[in-house]
């Protein structure tokens, strides 16, 4: 992951390259120019809501300005990689499937929830463009999609769009092991 100063640089290179200027990548994103502004000279980290915006409006993908190294054209993954905590309390780790490639639409990855106890507590939600779908391995999940809420056990699946807000939690007794895809249909 880049340091936001080394971000900042590649989101006003991207900009430069195309000519643009700040105004015009806020009218195309949404984001404000002064924002956009303080992310390019590396004063403030962007939300990854805001990011995402600033991207497409550049006609990027997100990964473009995150990635730490140009991506290979195949990607292979091999075990033991690095997971992303997500939560501690319960804990849930976020296990990265593939590192992606150029121009990639789809984030592949495992997630480990270890159970929450008697107190389940809400479900933290997110939400992003595109549609997700994740397959139960082993344990059992709830994975609320909006207002609804499906519950899950190994075996079973899900398919939604990213676009409601959605997250998970461990409703069984042990770790539950999930593998899930989420892919973005624009750039």
């Amino acid at each position: 992951m880049p340091s936001k100063v080394e971000l900042g640089k590649r989101v006003r290179e991207e900009r430069l390259k195309q000519t643009l200027t700040l105004k015009a990548v806020e009218n195309l994103s949404g984001v404000s120019a002064t924002h956009i502004s303080q992310i390019e000279r590396g004063i403030t980290w962007p939300t990854v809501n805001a990011l995402d915006k600033v991207a497409r409006g550049l006609k990027r993908t997100t990964s473009f300005f995150l990635e730490d190294v140009e991506l290979p054209d195949i990607c292979k993954l091999s075990g033991g990689a690095n997971g992303m905590i997500i939560s501690e309390s319960p804990r849930v780790v976020l296990k990265p499937l593939s590192i992606g490639i150029p121009g990639g639409k789809i984030k592949f990855y495992m997630l480990v929830a270890h159970p929450a106890g008697k107190d389940r507590g809400e479900i933290v939600t997110h939400c992003h463009e595109g549609d997700e779908a994740g397959f139960v391995v082993s344990g059992r999940i709830e994975v609320k999609v909006g207002d609804e809420v499906v519950a899950l056990k190994s075996g079973e699946s899900v398919h939604f769009k990213g676009t409601k807000q959605h997250g998970i939690r461990n409703v069984g007794s042990g770790v539950s092991e999930s593998v899930w895809a989420a892919w973005s249909l624009g750039v």
